[in-house]
């Protein structure tokens, strides 16, 4: 199956260059490419594609207002003659930067990126493993992607902005996607909010007291709002009771 994708620069001929990249790649499927970033706006408001190779510098409305504008855009690879734009563009979740002028080696291997993603993610909803606990997510730290598996997760905290995920190894991963954002992306049988600060991995649970949940030798707070959901949900259906 090819990966449909919506090009878009304010240059005709950079477009023409990315159409004759696409052609090349037997992996591409272009539904639509504008010069005009409020048409490409209006076009993604009603039609769904799997990547977006934006310009980032245009008029009335730039590639990164693009991006924020979509409540949920596709997967992004921006363009642009000026690096200055990366850091702001990463901290957006872009999938790649390609510098202009822009190679055809470069355009690939921003190609197999998207496609690696896709993969991953059709392999996990497909075979069911996202809700079994076996399948895994992608993250960014820094400047890269990082897979972790549902299972290794023992909790996740929130920090401002950002969210730190603690694995059962004992590392941590700095992410900057707020936990309310993680919360809603993640499998919700496998993840349970202890607190508005912390969204734990049900199955990591060893004890559940008024106050606290154990996980994995943390002691995390439990939350009043919700203490009697995490109970219901942990406890009271598995609890071995006594017997009249």
């Amino acid at each position: 199956m090819k990966i449909s994708c919506l090009l878009l620069d304010d240059d005709p001929l950079v477009l023409d260059l990315l159409q004759a990249y696409v052609s090349m790649t037997e992996v591409l499927e272009v539904k639509a490419a504008f010069t005009d970033p409020l048409e490409a706006h209006t076009y993604l408001l009603s039609h769904e594609v799997q990547v977006l190779f934006s310009d980032v510098t245009m008029p009335h409305l730039s590639g990164l207002d693009l991006v924020r504008s979509l409540r949920q855009p596709p997967l992004v690879v921006l363009m642009t003659a000026y690096p200055q734009y990366a850091m702001e563009g990463f901290n957006l979740d872009v999938i790649d930067f390609l510098l202009k002028p822009i190679s055809l080696e470069r355009f690939l291997k921003a190609v197999n990126k998207v496609a690696s993603i896709l993969r991953t993610s059709f392999t996990d909803t497909e075979g069911n493993d996202m809700h079994s606990g076996n399948g895994s997510f992608f993250i960014r730290t820094d400047a890269q992607f990082v897979r972790l598996h549902y299972r290794d997760v023992l909790f996740i905290e929130a920090l401002k902005d950002f969210t730190k995920i603690n694995t059962a190894d004992g590392r941590t991963h700095l992410t900057l996607v707020n936990l309310k954002n993680l919360e809603e992306q993640l499998p919700a049988g496998l993840f349970v909010r202890t607190h508005r600060s912390y969204l734990v991995n049900a199955a990591k649970i060893e004890s559940v007291s008024n106050l606290e949940v154990r996980v994995g030798g943390h002691s995390l707070p439990l939350g009043q709002t919700y203490r009697e959901r995490v109970t219901e949900r942990i406890v009271n259906r598995t609890l071995i009771r006594r017997q009249h």
